[in-house]
């Protein structure tokens, strides 16, 4: 029976696979053979290589992550074997290991929400809020993040849209509670870049929403005015 899953040589062959691309991506782009070349030369395929090199930056920081918590670990497993506080060059390399995992864990979180905004990228412009993202990591040097930068300011940005447009397209749900109501129309509105009133009650999204109640249910509770809430 066959198992399913990378093949041992497979396995085998993947730091080998990472080095070179590694050295690949390291060289000039004049002097850079293609990839199919580089492919053949290794005796894989373009495809299973590729999926390599885009897996290349996660990968690397997944492995900053695990040598930080492990030297971290290390480093307390000793002093507690040796039944000793920890000397201070110790203290000073266990926090800078905890920093260097952290960097790590968020440097691939990043990754993720840049391949999720790349996608989103091939459906249309971007929200406002959404290009901020990509401009601060193709500031940061995220791989990817300035080619996608470029297609969002040939392709432009979706547009703004006025609160009152915002609070009929973000009915309140059944037995939503205000507060969770109004953080939805807040996180609409700055995914348009919209401008939002300083105070928010009850009676002001009542009045906006009434312009869709023929369209859909009007599932607003009857609140008292006494019992109206304003946010900030």
């Amino acid at each position: 029976m066959s198992k399913r899953g990378r093949s041992p040589k497979q396995e085998s062959r993947a730091a080998e696979f990472r080095r070179k691309l590694l050295e690949w991506k390291q060289t000039p782009g004049s002097s850079r053979p293609s990839l199919r070349a580089l492919a053949r030369e290794l005796g894989t395929s373009h495809q299973l290589l590729k999926h390599y090199l885009d897996g290349f930056e996660k990968w690397r920081c997944k492995e900053r992550y695990r040598k930080a918590t492990e030297e971290s670990d290390q480093i307390l497993a000793r002093a507690i074997v040796e039944d000793r506080p920890m000397t201070q060059w110790e203290e000073e390399r266990h926090h800078a290991c905890a920093l260097a995992a952290m960097r790590a864990k968020a440097g691939a979180i990043l990754l993720d929400n840049l391949a999720n905004l790349k996608q989103e990228a091939t459906r249309g412009p971007l929200h406002p809020a959404e290009f901020k993202i990509v401009n601060i990591l193709a500031n940061q040097g995220f791989p990817g993040a300035q080619e996608l930068l470029q297609k969002c300011l040939r392709d432009g940005l979706k547009k703004r849209k006025p609160f009152s447009e915002i609070v009929k397209e973000t009915p309140r749900q059944k037995g939503e509670t205000f507060s969770a109501w109004v953080r939805r129309i807040w996180d609409e509105c700055e995914k348009y870049d919209t401008n939002c009133p300083a105070v928010i009650t009850m009676e002001l999204l009542q009045k906006y929403s009434r312009g869709s109640a023929k369209r859909q249910k009007n599932n607003l509770p009857v609140i008292p005015s006494r019992a109206a809430k304003s946010f900030r």
